[in-house]
């Protein structure tokens, strides 16, 4: 017993030391073999997280998203079993854990982002919910308060000119919403980056509307912001012209 204790408390202590570290990079499938990169993200959602992260494909990266229906701290707590469970699957450890939670009408929310991080975990929130990371991708929202009973309907205004739509029931992302959304997916994350740093500037950090997803996706994919693109070319370009490789 003390044994698998501490077992456990090896693998919190690792995943809290790669926290931080920049991602692998990838495109496209890869077979298991060539897997360096292992992400697990239980989800609230019983059908919108897997629905949605399980679509990534990138070479490298192997993505396992479970959704439980459940919120903040009770999901945080049951993080455990389910990565239990999976590696068993799996056959092997994970890389990275994820907990993907909204704020809702959970007063426990601030709590269980704290857990989450206390027991080693990655955490992808959003205030009010997750939709508001799917809003973004098509409207260059401020982060000013937003009523959830609006997302879905401001949302599907949104989608209408792509000619498909968000079913607010059912809460899955189709494979055709997903694609559309991949194609904005550089404005999302670049409007995402900038409100979580200006609440982050002003120390409230959680305050509506605001969400971590950019952080889970950048670790899937290895996207950065517009910015750091420009930033990074031109150090490029600057490199050549000093006759720097």
């Amino acid at each position: 017993m003390t044994s698998k204790r501490n077992e456990r408390e090896k693998r919190r202590l690792a995943r809290k030391e790669k926290r931080g570290r920049a991602p692998e990079l990838g495109r496209g499938n890869t077979p298991q073999q060539d897997i360096h990169k292992r992400i697990l993200i239980v989800g609230e959602g019983v059908n919108t997280e897997p629905s949605y992260f399980d679509k990534f494909r990138i070479p490298g990266v192997k993505v396992v998203a479970k959704g439980l229906g459940e919120g903040t701290r009770k999901l945080v707590n049951d993080v455990e079993g389910v990565r239990e469970e999976e590696e068993r699957k799996l056959g092997a450890s994970f890389d990275e854990i994820w907990v993907a939670f909204d704020k809702d009408s959970f007063k426990d929310f601030e709590q269980a982002i704290h857990e989450a991080y206390s027991k080693g975990y990655y955490v992808a929130y959003s205030n009010q919910a997750i939709e508001y990371w799917f809003i973004l991708h098509f409207k260059d929202h401020q982060g000013s308060a937003m009523p959830r009973a609006e997302y879905a309907k401001s949302l599907n205004e949104l989608l209408e000119p792509f000619g498909i739509s968000y079913d607010s029931d059912a809460k899955e992302i189709s494979e055709e919403l997903f694609q559309v959304m991949l194609k904005h997916l550089q404005q999302a994350f670049d409007r995402a980056c900038k409100i979580y740093a200006e609440k982050h500037g002003r120390g409230c950090p959680t305050e509506e509307s605001v969400t971590t997803i950019f952080k889970l996706v950048h670790a899937i994919t290895g996207i950065i912001t517009t910015e750091e693109k420009r930033a990074s070319e031109q150090k490029e370009l600057s490199k050549k012209k000093a006759g720097v490789q």
